[in-house]
């Protein structure tokens, strides 16, 4: 079936322009006879339970995940279920696996939902962008997109990064790492931006695609460098895995060989030894804020642009060692392994 992308392409005409003529909004003559040609052409319909979201009648919600296949992700959906089940709304899921799956958001209007809350990737910000602009309640959870009104909640991450950084400076470190994510993803360029304020110049960050293998291969060019860091943070729940996997393999010992801050690794933390110091956000209250802003949205209320900010938090192990002198230490300069 056609969808607005595809009314898009055949007419060159924005998605906010689209969305406005079919949500009864005046747009210029001109533009609608294109619309409505090009809807005739491609056999697009409009859902009938769509023409409904304005009156708020079918009590269900939209949530965007770029994947579903990590605990954060999991853990956000089920949050977001439990507030809007209390309040006596449903839940449509759509999952758009990055930029492999278009049209996820074309897809939940579809089905008539009187709001939207997406943690986005950067193949859906387009439409996003045109439901917010026409009306649409929409909130972000965790990296935010340019120019779309309305509500977002996220971790503070400039705070998450420097945090870590701060631990591995005051346990004397000096030659430090980051392993990253794509500077397009908001929420991993911040973390790397709060890492470097307390190693303004000195720290070399490594943006990668956020998953477990990418991680890995990063941070075993971390281990395999010249001039080995004697600390890593790595800024996500899959690079940390692949950082883990790296450290084994290269049959070195945390905190003795390496020092490790992972993100959002708590579950695994215990497990490898000794264990991992960690940087986690309240992905509970995360879920929370962003359906309570959605609600109240729908409601009618005053959309938030500013966005909340949830504080994040460390939690200490024996993977951070403490240097004596960060000139001399031999796990700057030992040997490759």
């Amino acid at each position: 079936m056609a969808t607005y992308k595809d009314l898009q392409r055949a007419t060159g005409l924005s998605l906010a322009t689209i969305s406005k003529h079919y949500n009864g909004k005046p747009v210029r003559a001109a533009n609608a006879a294109a619309i409505e040609e090009a809807a005739a052409r491609l056999g697009f319909r409009v859902n009938p339970a769509a023409r409904s979201l304005r009156a708020g009648r079918t009590r269900a919600v939209g949530v965007v995940l770029p994947a579903l296949d990590n605990a954060f992700h999991q853990a956000i959906v089920a949050g977001i279920e439990r507030r809007l089940r209390s309040a006596g709304l449903s839940l449509i899921l759509g999952v758009s696996h990055g930029a492999e799956e278009p049209g996820t958001v074309d897809f939940l209007v579809d089905k008539g939902v009187d709001g939207i809350i997406a943690v986005p990737s950067p193949g859906d910000a387009d439409a996003l962008r045109a439901q917010a602009e026409s009306g649409m309640p929409v909130v972000l959870v965790d990296w935010f997109v340019a120019g779309i009104p309305g509500g977002a909640v996220g971790l503070d991450n400039r705070a998450a990064g420097r945090i870590a950084a701060l631990h591995l400076h005051d346990h004397g470190h000096r030659r430090v790492a980051v392993i990253g994510g794509p500077a397009t993803v908001s929420s991993l360029r911040e973390r790397a931006e709060g890492f470097e304020t307390a190693f303004p110049g000195e720290a070399v960050v490594h943006a990668v695609p956020l998953t477990v293998e990418d991680g890995r291969r990063a941070a075993t060019r971390v281990l395999f460098a010249e001039r080995r860091p004697s600390a890593v943070f790595t800024a996500n729940h899959e690079l940390t895995l692949g950082a883990l996997q790296a450290v084994a393999d290269a049959g070195l010992v945390l905190g003795r060989d390496v020092s490790l801050i992972g993100f959002d690794a708590d579950e695994i933390a215990g497990i490898v030894s000794p264990r991992l110091t960690t940087i986690v956000q309240p992905t509970a209250a995360l879920a929370e804020a962003a359906a309570d802003q959605l609600l109240a949205s729908i409601g009618g209320a005053a959309r938030d642009h500013a966005g909340i900010r949830l504080d994040p938090e460390l939690i200490p192990g024996g993977s951070v060692a403490t240097v004596v002198d960060p000139l001399t230490d031999p796990r700057s300069s030992m040997p490759r392994p």
